[in-house]
C-alpha cells in the first residue's frame, strides 16, 4: 500500500485522524500476519502455479523474483489453517515442510534473504512465538512451529558439507555454481521434492543457459513457459508494478545493451558481444529441404584430436549463396569412424564433394608415430585440403555472408544454430599488453568447421538493392516475381535465397 502523505494532510482535520487510525490499525495487521499483504503480480502468480520438478523464475532486477521464492518457500512451510485464502492455490507440501535455500554469500544471505524473511513470515508461526528463539544463527537453521525448517547456505559453502541430507526443495537464490547444482539436486530425489531457480542471468551464457533455459518447454503465454519436469516464466522488471520507469532507467544507466537486456528483462546474453550478432534465426535459418540439381558441395571439417570431431555439409547456388544441409558432431569418435559416417551421409544425400577442408593443424605430426589427422583420413578415402586458419579474416568473411544474405543454414542442423546464438568474444582488453581481441573456446567446432569451408571459396558480393525484410516476406517477394517472369524460374535453384 503507497499512501499520499500530501493529500493526508490536506484532509479536514476530523477526517484526517480516521485516516490516520485506519493506517495504524492496517500497519499492526500487517505485521502480524504479513504474508496476508502479499499480492503476487501476474508473473509472480504464473511461477506460483507451477507443479513441475524444476521452477525458473528469471527475471530482471528488482522483478520480484526473491520476493516471489520465499514468499513461495512459506507457502509450503505453514499447515493449511495459516496460509491466505488467496495463496492456498499454490500449495503443495505439508508440514513439515523442509527447504534449503542458498545465497551467493553469507553476507547477501544475511542482508538480503534473511532480512526479508522476518518482514515476511507471520511471527506466531516460529518457534517460540518470535525470530530470536526460531533462528539458530550458528547452524543456520530457522524453525517453525508447525516443525518445518530453513536451512540456509551459500555457493562459498563446500559441497562435501551439502551431502547427506533428504529433503523436500532446494531454493537457488541466484544462479549457483554447476557443482553446487549437482550436489543439491540428490537432496531432494527421495521426497521427490523439487528445485527452485529465482536469478537474474548476469553471468552470460553458461551451463543455466543449456540445462534449463534451452529445456524451458512450450511457451505457452508470454514468458511462461511448461515442460514435463521443468517450467519457467521470464519476467521483466516491467511486470513488476511496484517499479516505476524512473527508477528503471536509473538503474540501467550506463550500462551496455547487453547488460539491460539481462539486467531489465532477465535474458540470457552474451555480455561480451556475440561474434556474429548479424545472424537471425528468422533471416538465416532455412527449411529442411531437398538438394537442388547443379550445385557444388563442400564439406568443412573440425578433426576435434581432444575434443568432438565436427563435420559441415554445404552446397553452393549458381549466384555462389552457401546453405548448410548437414552437420554432424561426434565425439570420441577417431579419424576411420569419422570417415566412415563421412561416407554414409554422402551416400544418403546422393552427393559427391568437390573437395573436403581440414583445419591446417591436422597436418602436424604426431612425435610418436609420424602420422598426422590430415593422414588417417586420406587413408579411409577423405582427402582433405588444409583450411586457412586466419580467424579474424575468416569470421569477417562469414560476417559478410550474412549480412548479403549469402549464408543459410537449413533448420534441422540445430547444433550450429545453437553455436550462432552463443559464440562470444571474450573480456575485451584492458591494456595492449594483453591478449587481443578473440573468441571464448567453447562451443565452436561446428563454427570452425563452417570458417574453413567458407574461407576456401572466393567471394564477390554483387551490389544489391538493400531490403529490409524477413526471411518469410523474401520467399514471398520471390514467389510472386516467378509468377509474374516465369521465363526465370530456375527449376535448379535454392527458393529461399534472395536473387
Amino acid at each position: 500500500m503507497r499512501i499520499n502523505y500530501e493529500a493526508l494532510e490536506r484532509l479536514p482535520e476530523a477526517k484526517r485522524k480516521e485516516a490516520e487510525e485506519l493506517i495504524a490499525a492496517w500497519e499492526v495487521e500487517r505485521r502480524q500476519n504479513p504474508l496476508a499483504f502479499y499480492e503476487p503480480h501476474a508473473k509472480q502468480k504464473a511461477f506460483h502455479s507451477f507443479k513441475a520438478h524444476t521452477k525458473c523464475f528469471f527475471g530482471g532486477t528488482q522483478s520480484g523474483k526473491t520476493t516471489g521464492g520465499l514468499n513461495d518457500n512459506i507457502v509450503q512451510a505453514l499447515p493449511k489453517s495459516s496460509v491466505p485464502e488467496h495463496l492456498l492455490p499454490y500449495k503443495k507440501f505439508e508440514p513439515p515442510f523442509e527447504c534449503r535455500i542458498l545465497s551467493q554469500t553469507y553476507k547477501l544471505l544475511e542482508n538480503n534473504l534473511i532480512t526479508k524473511l522476518q518482514q515476511m513470515i507471520p511471527v506466531e508461526e516460529l518457534r517460540g512465538g518470535s525470530w530470536k528463539t526460531a533462528y539458530d544463527k550458528q547452524l543456520g537453521i530457522l524453525h517453525f512451529e508447525c516443525g518445518s525448517k530453513f536451512f540456509f547456505m551459500t555457493y562459498e559453502t563446500p559441497v562435501s558439507a551439502m551431502q547427506g541430507v533428504t529433503i523436500d526443495r532446494v531454493h537457488f537464490d541466484e544462479e549457483p555454481p554447476l557443482q553446487v547444482y549437482n550436489e543439491n539436486r540428490w537432496r531432494v530425489a527421495a521426497k521427490e521434492g523439487d528445485l527452485l531457480f529465482t536469478m537474474t542471468p548476469t553471468q552470460g551464457i553458461t551451463w543455466t543457459f543449456d540445462q534449463l533455459w534451452k529445456k524451458r518447454g512450450t511457451e505457452v503465454e508470454h514468458g511462461i513457459f511448461k515442460g514435463k519436469d521443468l517450467e519457467v516464466v521470464q519476467v521483466s522488471q516491467d511486470d513488476n508494478p511496484g517499479l516505476s520507469k524512473r527508477q528503471i532507467e536509473l538503474g540501467l544507466e550506463g550500462l551496455s545493451d547487453e547488460e539491460k537486456a539481462a539486467r531489465r528483462e532477465g535474458k540470457f546474453v552474451a555480455l561480451h558481444g556475440l561474434i556474429y550478432g548479424e545472424f537471425s534465426e528468422e533471416r538465416h535459418v532455412v527449411p529442411e529441404r531437398p538438394i537442388p540439381q547443379n550445385v557444388n558441395v563442400v564439406v568443412g571439417i573440425d578433426p576435434g584430436t581432444r575434443y568432438a570431431a565436427a563435420v559441415v555439409w554445404v552446397y553452393l547456388t549458381h549466384d555462389d549463396t552457401m546453405v548448410v544441409f548437414h552437420e554432424g558432431f561426434y565425439q570420441g569418435w577417431t579419424a576411420k569412424q569419422v570417415s566412415e559416417e563421412i561416407h554414409r551421409v554422402n551416400s544418403a544425400y546422393n552427393v559427391h564433394p568437390l573437395y573436403y577442408v581440414i583445419d591446417p593443424s591436422a597436418r602436424n605430426k604426431n612425435h610418436q608415430t609420424g602420422r598426422s589427422d590430415q593422414m588417417e583420413y586420406a587413408d579411409h578415402g577423405i582427402v582433405t585440403i588444409a583450411g586457412q586458419n586466419a580467424w579474424t579474416a575468416g569470421v569477417n568473411r562469414i560476417r559478410e555472408r550474412l549480412q548479403n544474405d549469402r549464408l543459410f543454414v537449413q533448420a534441422n542442423c540445430l547444433q550450429l544454430i545453437d553455436e550462432f546464438g552463443k559464440y562470444r568474444f571474450k573480456n575485451p582488453p584492458r591494456s595492449d599488453e594483453e591478449t587481443k581481441e578473440g573468441p571464448v573456446k567453447k562451443d565452436d567446432h561446428g563454427l570452425d568447421a563452417l570458417r574453413y569451408a567458407v574461407m576456401s571459396r572466393p567471394y564477390l558480393p554483387e551490389l544489391r538493392e538493400d531490403r529490409d525484410e524477413t526471411q518469410l516476406q523474401r520467399l514471398m517477394r520471390e514467389h510472386v516475381s516467378s509468377l509474374e517472369n516465369p521465363e526465370n524460374i530456375n527449376p535448379g535453384q535454392f527458393s529461399g535465397v534472395a536473387p
